[in-house]
């Protein structure tokens, strides 16, 4: 949406969010997984705020979850 931003973040297992970035909602985006990611980790989606989260961490509803795992 226009007044709203899509915000990605890696989320270690027992760490707190680190935010990955903005990502489009209209176009496919490329962004670069964090080295020290372990099979354990979560990557998440939230709803922001335009521009991104003003506290650093999610504020916004959780639209999406996903494991990681090494190819």
């Amino acid at each position: 949406g226009g007044e709203t931003s899509a915000q990605l973040w890696f989320i270690p297992e027992g760490g707190a969010p680190r935010s990955l970035g903005l990502i489009s909602q209209d176009n496919p985006s490329t962004i670069a997984v964090p080295a020290d990611f372990t099979s354990t980790d979560t990557l998440a989606i939230s709803i922001e705020p335009l521009g991104g989260s003003p506290t650093g961490a999610p504020t916004g509803p959780i639209v999406g979850t996903g494991a990681l795992s090494s190819l």
